[in-house]
């Protein structure tokens, strides 16, 4: 499948064509979509919203895995018989979830070529992501961690958008996301801030171009999200 015939390809009218059993569920700001522990029966397509994704360990500490966004899918583990969920899926902002029972997203893998196509190449685009956000941890410094993250957040790889306006998210979450304490990120995000790269409200403004900056001498010289579906 071409990029052009991926970013055409709508998984929702496919698999409401092929009759699969498949519903959209809205979620508030903060509710759990799914949590770790819970049984591994569907997969889920964020079709509109940020979801947060987190882990805990037996003694309650808590890790932030990444944040998704609309197009990307969750749950997919119990494709491989993945019996219970491994980690937490929480909605960062209104949400609108389309949930996909295990035998139905079995059915339109074996009978659609395109969907199968179009799942894989989502899969993959995030397994580049993980891959990426590792080698970032090891050879790229807090702030060029947090600038990417924030350019992440902000879809700047695929919209490139001047200036785009996403959820506040608090420090303790970004400092999770890269691995930094909250007192380093609420630093940079003052110098941000004070650089004329972001600006603070009841929303958080980013002025991707400017911010893309910070990046210039990084081991990713911007995000390289785009290459995902």
């Amino acid at each position: 499948m071409t990029r052009r015939r991926q970013r055409s390809f709508h998984p929702e009218v496919f698999l409401t064509r092929m009759g699969a059993k498949s519903i959209t569920v809205l979620y508030r700001e903060g509710q759990a979509i799914c949590s770790q522990g819970d049984a591994s029966n569907e997969v889920f397509l964020i079709k509109k919203g940020q979801v947060k994704l987190t882990v805990k360990s037996k003694r309650g500490k808590e890790t932030v895995l990444g944040i998704l966004h609309r197009g990307d899918y969750l749950g997919t583990g119990c494709m491989t018989d993945q019996a219970f969920r491994t980690e937490t899926a929480t909605a960062l902002t209104r949400c609108a979830i389309l949930v996909i029972e295990k035998k139905e997203m079995t059915r339109a893998l074996h009978n659609g070529n395109e969907f199968s196509d179009h799942f894989i190449a989502c899969l993959l685009g995030r397994n580049i992501r993980i891959e990426e956000d590792l080698i970032d941890q090891h050879l790229s410094s807090c702030e060029e961690r947090l600038a990417r993250a924030l350019l992440l957040i902000a879809r700047y790889d695929k919209i490139r958008k001047p200036t785009a306006v996403i959820p506040k998210i608090s420090h303790e979450t970004l400092g999770g996301l890269i691995r930094a304490t909250r007192s380093r990120v609420c630093y940079f995000m003052n110098k941000f801030k004070k650089q004329g790269h972001i600006e603070y409200g009841k929303r958080l403004r980013i002025h991707s171009s400017s911010l893309s900056g910070v990046l210039q001498n990084s081991t990713f010289s911007e995000p390289r999200a785009a290459r995902r579906v």
